[in-house]
Parts: structure tokens; C-alpha cells; sequence
């Protein structure tokens, strides 16, 4: 963050300062909002700054006496701690601690400027932030939002980590209710907005595919007379938000049409990772992804969209998603064995990234085991979603499904429905489901010579990441043992 003086952070949030005055003149070179990052180490944090949000079930403003014990001199409250009325700690009272904090965000990011893309989308966005800092760290110094720091409270922190360093912003929006978009977009500011598309997700906070369009559309609200708005051409809906874009310049991407930027001639290795041809207005370029997965070709696209209008060449391009580094939990490639490969997916999913990630199991060779846990957030039609998946990996012909979960039950009934030979397998337990997995892997491996591909898929609730450790973890147990019987 840059150093900002208590006066700056109270002209910014119209905040009251309680306490001495001449603590205005004092300088603050961190905003936090965890109390844990204090210590009794009063030097190390001389310039950090608490502010005390509150949500439905928590109130930080209770923490506020301990981290002035610590050696905090700056907190930014609703209400004043009168026990520290003579203590030599500058306290800015606010309306609103939540508000407060876009209020500073956004001043960080208008005082350090960067050259900012705004990224939202129903999936994929995640990657496409990740592909888009690759590439423009070949142009300069990036900061990119660190995991799912997303939403209104995650988007200011991000904010937060500006500094003078920083050529360009790489800013993730995500949003589980109308405005929510809108308001983190206001406090960024992007020079490019992005909606990368538009599916089934987080629609009990939306209620329908509409309603989703609506909120990610809000994006483009926050864009100046010079913005550019981008997004996916062969998105659905895309008349919500049409209205939204008069007087801006627009460009479009797809990985199945002829767009502004667009793929074609897309092959797949035996990882799974694509090679295509990339058109775009500077010319052509060929593409070698280091990811596994089709979809991630239209990510991709998304990406170098993106980074062509912040000055990107085709060879900034190509270098860039060449190196870029898969994120944890979203594809992630392991071989197990030299027959067993295991694709973790597990970080989050919804309906469009079930599909993806069942089509990209059904292209490997061999037996191949689709494990899925609940997806959340998908509203009434919950149960029909998780069906279709099942329904869709059929139609793939995986060999395996197992499910875990509560609503994941109907995915294991749509994948064995009209079909006697179907393998579908629910579970309530997750132990229950690897003891099933173990004896199948045990079966296969010692009486066959094929290959194995397994894929693990789920919402963050279904904690799925803990099934592909313990996948991992029995793999690693094998070897171990085996190592032993040949010294042995």
C-alpha cells in the first residue's frame, strides 16, 4: 500500500478523529482488517492501520482494545472505544467501516493508477486473471487479486496492495446478489471490463440466468468515456446489458465464431492441454496452452483480448500463456502412476464448469472416474442442474461416477437412468466413497493394463479438495510400501 497520513484517511471517509489531534500528522503504510496480523511486537507495526468491519455474525470492533494493547496507533471504528479516550491512539469514527474501506481502496487506486482490466463471469474468470497477469508481466509490474478475493470486501483489500510499483491491475469481480458488481466496479474503475460469460451459478441470489446477465453486466457501469467493454461473443443474455455500453468502445471474443479475437484449428496433447490458432487484428499467432482442457481455449482467448489492449504483441502473447501457472485446485494435473493420472478440479464448480471438466476426463484413454461432490448456490432447479451432469457424462461415455454429497444424488440417477450398464455410485460419507474408489482402483490395477483418468469436482462447501488429497496421499502410501518391498 502507499503511505497515506491519518489526515488523508479521514478526508477520505469523512471520518472524526477521537483522540489527539497531532495524531493526524501520523503515517499509515498498512490497512488491515484481520486483527490476528498483530503481535506484541509493537515496531513491526507502527504504521498499521485496524479497521473493525462487522458482518451478520461477527463484530470486529471487539478486537479493537487488544490491538491497541499490541501496538496498533490507528483504528478505524463505528463507534468510539471510550476506554481509549486518553490513550495515545488516533481512533476515525465512520458511518460505515464496510463503505469506509472502498472509500480508501478506491483513493489507493486513483493515486497509484495503474492501467486496470476488470474481470466477472459465471467461470473461468479466475483463470483469465491469471492468464491476463502472465502476458502483461512481460509489459511491467502486475498486481493481480490473490485467490477468490472477489467480492466487496475482497476487491478493496486488493486495492489496498497497490503501490507506486505497479504499471497494471488485474482486478477479479465476483458477486452473489444485484449491486454487488456495480459497487466494486465504481471503486475500480477499469480501463477494460470483462465478462468472460454467462451460466448457471449463484443463482439463489439472482434467481435466473437473467438476473445473472443483470448483475454481471453491472460491470460495464464503471467504465470512463475511454473504457473498452469486452465480452464473450457466444454468451446468452447478452441484451442485458446492450444498454450499458452506448457511447463505449466495444469488442468481442469467441473459441467457436469469427470475433474481434478468436480461435480455431484447437487440438488437444495427451495431457489434454490445447494447441490452436489465435486471429486477432495484429494478425495470427499459434498457441500452446500448458493447461489441460478445451474450455480453457476460450479463456484464453478472453485473456489475450484483454491484453492486446493494454499494448500486448502476438509474441507477448503466446510467451505469456506459455508460462502461465495452473491455479490450485482448478485442473491441476498429477500423475499418480505411470497408468493413473488424477485432475484436481476441486475448487469450486457450477453447471458450465462440471461439463467442461467431465469433457475434458472423457478425451484421456482408458477407464475414466468422474468423482463429484454438491455444487452449491443454483438455486429451485439445484437437483435438475446436478441431473444434467450426470446425464451429460453419460453421453461421454465415462465409465465411472461417484457422488458425494446431498443434491449430488440426483447426478448418480441421471448418469445411471436407461442404462443397465451404467456405474453410478452415491455416497453420504466421504470415507465411504474412497473405500469404494480404492478397491475399483485396486480391481483395475491388478488385473488390467489400461489406463486410469480421474477427476475430482465440486463446490468449495463440498470440500472436495480433501478427496483428492486422500487420492494423492494413498498413492504416495503405495509407492512408499512398494519401496520397501523391493529393498526388501
Amino acid at each position: 500500500m502507499i503511505t497515506l497520513t491519518v489526515q488523508e484517511l479521514m478526508d477520505v471517509t469523512q471520518a472524526t478523529l477521537v483522540g489527539d489531534k497531532s495524531l493526524a500528522s501520523l503515517s499509515v503504510t498498512e490497512l488491515v482488517t484481520d486483527s490476528r496480523i498483530f503481535d506484541c511486537n509493537e515496531t513491526e507495526h507502527a504504521g498499521t492501520a485496524f479497521l473493525a468491519l462487522k458482518g451478520a455474525n461477527f463484530d470486529a470492533q471487539r478486537f479493537v482494545p487488544q490491538v491497541v494493547a499490541q501496538g496498533c496507533k490507528v483504528v478505524v471504528v463505528a463507534k468510539a472505544e471510550s476506554a481509549l479516550a486518553q490513550a495515545n491512539v488516533a481512533q476515525l469514527v465512520v458511518v460505515d467501516t464496510r463503505i469506509a474501506l472502498g472509500e480508501i481502496a478506491a483513493y489507493v487506486k486513483q493515486q497509484v493508477a495503474p492501467k486496470t482490466v476488470g474481470i466477472t463471469g459465471s467461470s473461468g474468470k479466475t483463470t483469465v486473471k491469471e492468464m491476463v497477469a502472465a502476458i502483461l508481466s512481460r509489459l511491467g509490474n502486475v498486481l493481480a487479486t490473490l485467490g477468490n478475493f472477489n467480492n466487496d470486501i475482497g476487491v478493496p483489500l486488493t486495492l489496498l496492495r497497490l503501490n507506486n510499483s505497479h504499471d497494471f491491475a488485474v482486478i477479479e469481480m465476483g458477486a452473489n446478489h444485484m449491486g454487488e458488481i456495480a459497487y466494486t466496479t465504481g471503486l475500480v474503475k477499469p480501463d477494460v471490463a470483462v465478462i468472460n460469460n454467462i451460466a448457471a451459478a449463484h443463482l439463489e441470489g439472482f434467481g435466473d440466468l437473467c438476473g445473472v446477465a443483470r448483475a454481471k453486466g453491472e460491470i460495464f457501469s464503471g467504465l470512463g468515456d475511454n473504457g473498452v467493454a469486452l465480452y464473450n461473443q457466444d454468451t446468452k443474455y447478452t441484451n442485458k446489458w446492450q444498454w450499458r455500453l452506448e457511447g463505449k468502445t466495444t469488442r468481442t471474443f469467441s473459441c467457436v465464431n469469427q470475433a474481434d479475437c478468436y480461435s480455431s484449428d484447437v487440438s488437444l496433447d495427451e495431457l489434454g492441454c490445447a494447441d490452436f490458432t489465435l486471429h486477432t487484428h495484429q494478425g495470427n499467432c499459434q498457441i500452446k496452452l500448458n493447461i489441460p482442457g478445451k474450455h480453457n481455449v476460450c479463456n484464453a482467448v478472453a485473456a489475450a483480448s484483454i491484453a492486446l489492449e493494454f499494448g500486448a504483441s502476438l509474441e507477448d502473447i503466446r510467451l505469456g500463456l506459455a508460462k502461465m501457472q495452473p491455479v490450485k485446485g482448478r485442473l491441476n494435473l498429477h500423475q499418480l502412476a505411470s497408468r493413473v493420472k488424477l485432475i484436481d478440479d476441486s475448487y469450486n464448480a457450477n453447471l458450465e464448469s462440471a461439463k467442461a471438466a467431465a469433457q475434458l476426463l472423457s478425451s484421456y484413454p482408458g477407464k475414466t472416474i468422474l468423482i463429484l461432490g454438491d455444487m452449491g448456490e443454483l438455486g429451485s432447479e439445484a437437483r435438475s442442474y446436478h441431473q444434467e451432469v450426470g446425464e451429460f457424462a453419460q453421453q461421454l461415455d465415462i465409465e465411472h461416477l461417484l457422488t458425494l454429497g446431498v443434491l449430488s444424488q440426483s447426478a448418480s440417477d441421471g448418469f445411471n437412468a436407461n442404462n443397465d450398464l451404467a456405474k453410478g455410485q452415491h455416497f453420504n460419507q466421504r470415507d465411504c466413497l474412497l473405500k469404494a474408489l480404492f478397491s475399483l482402483l485396486n480391481s483395475v490395477l491388478e488385473n488390467t493394463e489400461q489406463e486410469v483418468a480421474i477427476l475430482v469436482k465440486g463446490s468449495r462447501s463440498a470440500h472436495m479438495e480433501k478427496v483428492a488429497q486422500a487420492i494423492i496421499t494413498w498413492f504416495e502410501q503405495a509407492k512408499n510400501t512398494q519401496s520397501q518391498e523391493e529393498i526388501s
